[in-house]
């Protein structure tokens, strides 16, 4: 029997953590509450073997660089969460995921020119992160609340959904250079799916309160990546690798332990 081929085993792999996240965070969402349910959404799970295809394919000194581009996409990804939660006050699903990703596609082009950069990368993300958690906090309705959903299959169906998703964006970025296919791999595939099936499931309130979640629950996302850019030319990338999905876990980990400490906090 021939080996399996290697680029279906890595869409495999990514879509199938991708659809895996989507329907955890989404059943997280209504058993426990969007606080908890959000910071889940934030786990390395998708973003992890994208990275750890990058390194195979491409090398350690590619991986690094794209680690450093993928922190100024997650300030695209905090732009993107904004931009939901500020129009799903007063429209639908697909209005609000529209608005998403106009904020994401306006942002892009600019953290695209960025360099290479990690502890900028940080900075940049860190920032954008925190204004846009504290500006839904102060403008959004934000209710640590949830209710039962509509059955499983559609959720499946949705999972499946964004595990299709993901294995487009890999596909463009196998054809692209490191930084674009930073930029790629943490382009908000799950949240998009997560953000329309919370808000179909379970009303705009509380898909604007998994999103406020989300922007905190995105730090574990940027430890990892911080933790490979930085890692790799110290550690190497096996090293790197493993302390980075460390370091994202114990962040997901402390966020979601901090939400349930929180008034509300398991809903």
């Amino acid at each position: 029997m021939p080996p399996p081929d290697p680029m279906i085993f890595e869409l495999a792999v990514r879509a199938g953590s991708t659809a895996l996240i989507v329907i955890a965070a989404t059943l997280a969402i209504e058993r426990f509450g969007p606080r908890i349910g959000g910071s889940l959404a934030g786990l390395p799970i998708v973003i992890g073997p994208g990275f750890f295809f990058l390194i195979r394919d491409h090398g350690a000194a590619f991986a690094a660089d794209a680690a450093a581009t993928s922190l100024f996409s997650l300030a695209a990804t905090e732009a993107f969460l904004l931009g939901y939660c500020l129009a799903a006050q007063r429209a639908g699903p697909f209005l609000s995921l529209a608005a998403a990703i106009l904020a994401w596609l306006t942002v892009v082009p600019f953290v695209a020119a960025m360099p290479p950069m990690p502890f900028l990368g940080a900075a940049v993300f860190t920032a954008s992160g925190l204004a846009a958690y504290l500006l839904v906090r102060a403008f959004a309705k934000v209710r640590a609340s949830a209710r039962g959903g509509r059955g499983l299959a559609p959720l499946l169906l949705r999972g499946l959904l964004a595990g299709l998703l993901v294995a487009g964006v890999t596909v463009l970025s196998a054809q692209l250079g490191a930084a674009w296919s930073g930029l790629l791999v943490t382009f908000p595939v799950g949240f998009t799916v997560i953000s329309v099936t919370v808000h179909q499931r379970a009303g705009s309130v509380a898909a604007i309160a998994t999103l406020n979640a989300a922007m905190l629950g995105t730090f574990s996302l940027a430890i990892f990546s911080f933790g490979l850019a930085v890692g790799i030319p110290l550690l190497g990338s096996t090293a790197a690798y493993g302390l980075a999905l460390l370091g994202g876990l114990a962040a997901t980990s402390f966020l979601t332990l901090w939400s349930r400490q929180q008034p509300g906090g398991t809903g």
